[in-house]
């Protein structure tokens, strides 16, 4: 009989403890198909519809790799964030075309230039055509905020819009 419990215990602790990691693991998950990070401009090209802005690292393994890259490399920045908003670059690889880069908060840019000092790295990356007229009249050192797709289906669907920053823009995400 003290068997029969004990073994009813046990199955019983398994399947709470598996529905608990299942249940956090999805939770992790973004539950919108984008979202935002803030970024200072350094340049713009209207014509060309690229925009170089600087943004913010935090973590370790960026910190770490970032010096190894040389402007105009192709590099793939993965975000630190939470479902609809992305607060700094958490990792960053060197871009292969083999590969699929379709996790959340994640994308592909070109590498301009890493200040250790100050842990921000700058980068380019092509503005959504509906996006220039927004953005043309703003100067360097003004902050925009970009809206990305969580799992983009190609690499010119990545960012979806980029404006000028307000802190309502910040914090909300369009879909």
């Amino acid at each position: 009989m003290r068997n029969t419990w004990m073994l009813t215990a046990i199955a019983s602790f398994c399947v709470l403890a598996f529905t608990a990691i299942r249940v956090g693991a999805q939770s992790v998950q973004p539950t919108s198909e984008t979202y935002s990070w803030s970024g200072e401009l350094v340049s713009f090209d209207a014509n060309g519809r690229t925009i170089t802005v600087k943004s913010r690292v935090v973590g370790d393994q960026a910190l770490k790799d970032l010096p190894q890259f040389k402007s105009g490399e192709r590099i793939v920045l993965t975000w630190s964030g939470f479902d609809t908003y992305a607060d700094a670059i958490l990792r960053v690889v060197r871009y292969d075309a083999a590969k699929k880069w379709n996790e959340p908060f994640m994308f592909p840019v070109e590498f301009v230039a890493y200040e250790s000092p100050r842990q921000y790295v700058t980068f380019k990356f092509q503005v959504p055509a509906a996006s220039v007229e927004a953005i043309k009249s703003l100067k360097p050192g003004e902050w925009v905020t970009a809206t990305a797709k969580h799992r983009p289906s190609s690499e010119a669907e990545a960012i979806t819009a980029v404006i000028a920053y307000t802190a309502s823009a910040a914090r909300t995400s369009t879909n």
